[in-house]
């Protein structure tokens, strides 16, 4: 990984990358999460990376293991860029069949995604109805890159908020972006994000330390956004965690996540190690005198720890119990020092909104509660996987439609 010394250096070298022509060949993306692994995703890996060896397809074509797609219940799939065909539930046997139609330009028609067998298939994944309500700001970028590849998520414009806030490390405006945009915390009691940063922010035990923790334990039965989040993108958490860092006045961060979720950790705590290397995580950030770190602590499956207090108690080494509020943790949390929680999911939209701006964020969504929100869908419903939908969208909408 490039080390980098300065912001200007690191924005230069962004759009550097960025600049850089795109190949003129189609691209094979093969989701690799949890349910592409357990449906059998890494076999049709191997299978694609040898056929392509061995008919020495390498100039001619290319290939991209990401995390979650979202449609889980079609794994293992191929999706062809930039074409986006949908190859789904796809055999060993399919791969020959798949590579060769694309190098032609063309579709292999009898393995498309179609709803029955009396309907058509489906050439464009925009077309299923599966992602017609679905606006994919956070989730649609699993399949644009490669978890564990820094250098494709600058590509997409990420760390450009992290350089942007490096530049003004004014507190006060981050704060007011976040609140202006509206963002509610994900998790589930729907507090307002730059609400609470305030609090962490003005809180004072008198020694100045704070800490930053993403809640990504997830306990609940079929619930499975924030692992899929974590797998997919995780230099997208570390990023929002850096920003929130900076408006609480935090220099460590604490990432916790069940180890039921070993690939999610795994990819966390390589994009952990990239960004450090990089010196976009550790002391003296890019030069600029800010500290921020981020470590991994391992929760031992335990429901209750996704309760905040009980979390605490949890990476303080103690039983996970819950705890009595007040005091909230933004002003007595881990270790008595001011402590702002935040879940996966919250801190993802984070880097999109001081990228792009509050108002263009708030754009999407009904007022009072605005962006996006994922859901997952198990159990007795035609279409099981994850949808992202605008919030103010119905239950109704998100089951039947």
């Amino acid at each position: 990984m490039h080390r980098f010394t300065s912001v200007d250096e690191f924005k230069s070298f962004c759009q550097t990358l960025i600049g850089e022509a795109k190949p003129q060949v189609p691209c094979l993306v093969i989701s690799a999460g949890t349910c592409g692994q357990a449906s059998g995703a890494n076999d049709i890996i191997r299978i694609v990376k040898r056929y392509i060896l061995e008919q020495e397809l390498h100039e001619r074509i290319t290939v991209r293991v990401t995390g979650c797609h979202g449609f889980c219940e079609l794994e293992p799939l191929i999706l062809v860029y930039p074409q986006k065909n949908l190859y789904p539930r796809i055999k060993m046997d399919d791969v020959p069949k798949i590579i060769d139609a694309t190098l032609e330009g063309q579709v292999a028609e009898d393995l498309l995604y179609r709803e029955t067998e009396y309907q058509d298939y489906y050439h464009h994944q925009d077309d299923i109805p599966f992602f017609q309500k679905q606006t994919r700001t956070i989730l649609g970028r699993n399949e644009l890159l490669d978890p564990i590849r820094m250098y494709e998520y600058i590509k997409l414009g990420g760390y450009n908020a992290l350089s942007k806030v490096l530049e003004d490390p004014d507190p006060v405006w981050i704060i007011e972006e976040i609140k202006k945009s509206g963002l509610r915390g994900r998790g589930g009691a729907g507090f307002l994000t730059g609400k609470k940063w305030e609090f962490a922010r003005a809180a004072n035990n008198g020694t100045g330390q704070k800490f930053i923790v993403c809640n990504a334990d997830e306990g609940d039965p079929g619930a499975y956004m924030d692992r899929s989040l974590l797998e997919g993108n995780p230099h997208g958490v570390l990023e929002g965690m850096f920003i929130a860092g900076m408006a609480i006045g935090a220099s460590k961060g604490f990432i916790y996540v069940r180890n039921e979720y070993p690939l999610a950790i795994k990819h966390a705590l390589i994009a952990i190690q990239q960004a450090r290397e990089s010196k976009l995580l550790g002391s003296n950030i890019l030069n600029s005198g800010i500290d921020f770190d981020i470590d991994i602590i391992r929760g031992a499956g335990a429901f209750v720890c996704g309760e905040e207090t009980a979390l605490i108690r949890s990476i303080e080494g103690q039983m996970g119990e819950p705890r009595q509020r007040p005091p909230y943790p933004v002003v007595k949390g881990l270790w008595g020092h001011p402590t702002c929680i935040n879940n996966v999911e919250t801190l993802s939209n984070v880097p999109i909104i001081i990228r792009d701006g509050a108002e263009e964020y708030a754009k999407i969504g009904v007022p009072g509660s605005t962006g996006t929100k994922i859901f997952s869908l198990v159990g007795k419903v035609k279409n099981t996987g994850l949808v992202e939908v605008p919030m103010g969208i119905t239950i109704g909408e998100i089951v039947n439609d």
